[in-house]
């Protein structure tokens, strides 16, 4: 029996000098030593950790209501640990679920102070500027923003968003150059939606009257395709634009960048840029942007519409140019069913096949061949129409749609059909 324990414990022996244990990380050994101690010397600890525990579950939530909650926790938490940074943060990222940028911006101002008195080139302090930096522009304090993102990309270490939104900062200010520098280094990064980049760039680009650029730039937020032909992300649904993660910087800044797009789309749609400037013109009244807004509409007056003609599918051929001279002679009674409706953009589809094989008739989706007809839908509603206005409109344009259908190109070879795509926007 002794022998066996002498032989296990010598096993045991070389088995610890064959694996040694793994070193203690000294620093964090004593960190904890530390946490431990304040723990059991400061009374005020153990609840401002819960608090931020329930806090944190509230932020998880994503919710306004939940946010607000958890910005009431953490209030309670730092009366009872002011100079603990993390609370500031936490209510910092609440303050800017609830869009409240001047409480954001003085919240994460708190934290980067009481981190920085013990550790001065904290990490952490890169992405609390960019974050600073969001709810300075955003509570307007442009100067302020500019600084603290210039800041941030100077010291290096940063996202790449921190680029971008240096640059959103400065097309705000009016300083387009620098922005346009900004927003082209926001592009070299790998960590940024590069079609929201392309997306500010064609805005600067836009400002600064140097439109060829403004043009490339926004053909490559949509097709998403480099110099060299190679695909890229891309934005052709203007999704960035219309529902972004954070707002963008500047009243009816969406609506530009929406109008401005729709030169950009092959083919052209300058009906979508006659409604986003107007609704531009319309939220935006105090915009520097405004003269080069007025001068777009301008330009645009001039044009015939419909310009937009697609064709959405089909085995026969669909003479665009003669579809669109067709739909010109019926355009200003369509766009007068919408005479009070400027935030309105309606598609009108239309189906038209040609003569069909004997027997064909009876079976007409099953043989490729889709009935005849017209379709109208609502592609955007920025002014929220009601139903029933929204009905009315459809109702007229439909009718007029019908005249249109029997005016569109014919088709000659039997069993082939098109589908012809409109837009229709108020006068």
């Amino acid at each position: 029996m002794v022998l066996a324990c002498l032989a296990t414990a010598g096993d045991a022996l070389a088995q610890s000098k064959r694996y040694p244990p793994e070193p203690v990380d000294k620093d964090e050994d004593d960190a904890k030593k530390s946490n431990l101690w304040e723990k059991a010397t400061n009374p005020q600890r153990k609840p401002y950790e819960d608090l931020l525990a329930e806090a944190q579950t509230a932020l998880e939530d994503r919710s306004i209501d939940s946010a607000k909650e958890a910005a009431g926790k953490l209030g309670e938490a730092i009366k009872l640990l002011p100079d603990d940074p993390r609370a500031y943060r936490m209510r910092g990222d609440a303050h800017t679920t609830t869009k409240d940028w001047m409480g954001c911006a003085a919240d994460y101002t708190d934290a980067i102070l009481r981190i920085k008195r013990n550790d001065p080139d904290a990490k952490q302090l890169g992405d609390l500027r960019r974050k600073l930096g969001l709810c300075q522009a955003r509570a307007g304090k442009l100067a302020d923003a500019e600084k603290t993102l210039a800041d941030a990309a100077a010291a290096g270490g940063v996202s790449g968003e921190v680029w971008v939104r240096l640059g959103e900062v400065r097309i705000a200010m009016g300083k387009l150059d620098e922005a346009i520098a900004a927003l082209e280094s926001a592009g070299e990064q790998t960590d940024v939606a590069l079609p929201l980049v392309r997306w500010l760039l064609m805005g600067a680009y836009d400002r600064a009257r140097k439109p060829a650029l403004a043009a490339e730039a926004g053909r490559l937020a949509i097709e998403g395709r480099t110099e060299d032909g190679a695909r890229r992300s891309s934005d052709r649904e203007m999704t960035l634009l219309k529902n972004p993660a954070m707002p963008l910087l500047g009243t009816g800044e969406s609506e530009y960048l929406q109008g401005l797009a729709g030169a950009y789309f092959d083919p052209p749609r300058p009906e979508y840029s006659v409604v986003y400037f107007r609704r531009f013109l319309a939220v935006a009244r105090d915009s520097p942007w405004r003269k080069r807004a007025e001068e777009h509409l301008r330009e645009l007056k001039g044009a015939e519409l419909p310009e937009y003609v697609d064709k959405r599918g089909g085995n026969a051929v669909l003479d665009v140019a003669a579809a669109r001279v067709a739909a010109r002679k019926v355009m200003p009674q369509m766009r007068a069913c919408m005479a009070k409706q400027t935030g309105l953009i309606l598609e009108v589809t239309i189906t038209k096949g040609g003569p069909r094989t004997a027997g064909n008739t009876a079976v007409p989706v099953r043989r490729g061949m889709p009935p005849d007809g017209t379709t109208t839908l609502v592609r955007d509603n920025l002014d929220g129409i009601g139903s029933v206005e929204r009905d009315n409109a459809v109702k007229c344009i439909e009718a007029i749609s019908e005249k249109l259908r029997g005016n569109l190109p014919a088709i000659k070879e039997k069993d082939t059909w098109y589908r012809a795509a409109f837009l229709v926007v108020a006068p």
